[in-house]
């Protein structure tokens, strides 16, 4: 069934599925986590203020305070109802004084200074923005909101991955001046239903990236990151997701 993104995420399954595993984090999140702690303890940043966006009920929000010390950390989805699970995750989790939660749009998103020391797009959230004008103005958005030296971190679903998909987009960019739309758009969604979204090339994800005025950025895929840490990895059945690193 067809559906529109924030419908999708207003329904009670799709929040169990996403809840239902409220306070794990993955070995890559927890990558990312622990490289931007390390950067922000060789530059001597102290990390008063973080935005995630895209929190959903929580999760991210669990492990980044896990691995990274802030004071305050600003959380808000488009999702009311992911608000509202969200609440009671960190009311549970005794994090009420150090997290705000907030519904609110990523591309209507704005802060009255570059506060934020930290900000996030993990949980695939981009892949969800099917408009390249609604993507980059996340990024921007972003970009404008940290503090100088600042960083952003997060995750993506990758062109490459399994085979099915991977001859999907490369059919798509040889055919590219015969389709409607970007390479990169591709239905998605789960549990049944379908709304239009995005998947990302390396190059596409460090243009984004490098438009909007970030740098020292790294990008891995999911099948690169396990082997640098030794662990195995079957790319042709995983997702393959980009994780990216980036500063202002």
């Amino acid at each position: 069934m067809k559906i529109e993104n924030k419908d999708f995420w207003e329904k009670d399954d799709i929040i169990y599925s996403q809840d239902k595993t409220v306070a794990d984090t993955n070995n890559y999140e927890a990558y990312l986590y622990k490289k931007a702690n390390d950067y922000f303890v060789n530059k001597k940043i102290t990390v008063n203020n973080a935005k995630v966006f895209g929190c959903g009920t929580g999760r991210e929000i669990h492990g980044l305070l896990k691995f990274i010390s802030i004071n305050k950390i600003l959380a808000t989805d488009i999702s009311s109802n992911m608000i509202k699970k969200g609440i009671e995750n960190i009311k549970s989790w005794e994090l009420t004084e150090k997290v705000e939660m907030a519904v609110a749009d990523a591309t209507k998103f704005s802060a009255s200074n570059s506060s934020f020391e930290l900000t996030t797009l993990m949980n695939n959230i981009l892949t969800y923005i099917k408009d390249r004008e609604d993507r980059y103005t996340i990024f921007k958005t972003c970009f404008d909101i940290l503090a100088p030296n600042g960083c952003l971190i997060g995750a993506v679903h990758n062109q490459v991955g399994t085979p099915q998909k991977t001859l999907f987009f490369f059919l798509r960019r040889v055919f590219k001046p015969f389709i409607k739309g970007e390479v990169g758009s591709r239905i998605t969604g789960f549990n049944g239903f379908e709304f239009d979204g995005y998947y990302f090339s390396k190059s596409d994800l460090r243009k984004h990236l490098v438009d909007n005025g970030f740098k020292n950025i790294e990008i891995q895929s999911l099948s690169e990151f396990y082997k640098t840490e030794n662990i195995k990895y079957n790319r042709l059945k995983g997702y393959n997701n980009l994780i990216f690193f980036a500063t202002k």
